[in-house]
């Protein structure tokens, strides 16, 4: 199979290729690149790193692996904030959040303690979205993983 140049020569795929070269099944590494994707697009800022670090410890994992494929999609977890809270406004019929500044300050100062209550609100429902999606999707994502990285191995 031919990998074009530029790819190949990232980081993460050399990473991943030194794994397949030391015996690390494909269903393993699959599972890690998952992983990383699915906690990298998580709409919860500020602990991921130790919890992607963690379950990649307690499913026995490779760490390294799933920590940079966490931090090379980590740029989708601030492009797919926002959308995640509106899916999950509308999934779980949660009041719609102002998210234009002067409509937040103005709610804030009108209603602090509705204001933070509709903030949590919007989160949970974000992170609900984030979760039956990351269900759907990882399975998916999974699949052609696996169907990859056993055809790269050749």
């Amino acid at each position: 199979m031919h990998i074009p140049n530029g790819l190949s020569q990232t980081r993460l795929f050399r990473l991943i290729r030194q794994q397949l070269r030391q015996g690390t099944s494909a269903r393993e590494l699959s599972m890690t690149i998952v992983l990383g994707v699915a906690l990298g697009t998580i709409p919860i800022f500020g602990f991921i790193t130790v919890v992607c670090a963690g379950l990649a410890a307690w499913l026995r994992l490779n760490i390294a692996l799933s920590l940079a494929v966490l931090y090379a999609v980590m740029p989708l977890q601030l492009l797919l904030f926002v959308p995640f809270i509106r899916l999950g406004e509308i999934i779980f019929s949660i009041r719609r959040l102002p998210l234009a500044p002067e409509n937040m300050v103005n709610s804030l100062q009108a209603t602090p303690w509705d204001f933070m209550l509709q903030i949590w609100q919007s989160i949970a429902g974000a992170l609900g979205a984030w979760l039956l999606l990351s269900v759907m999707m990882g399975g998916l994502l999974y699949q052609v993983f696996f169907l990859l990285i056993r055809r790269y191995r050749g």
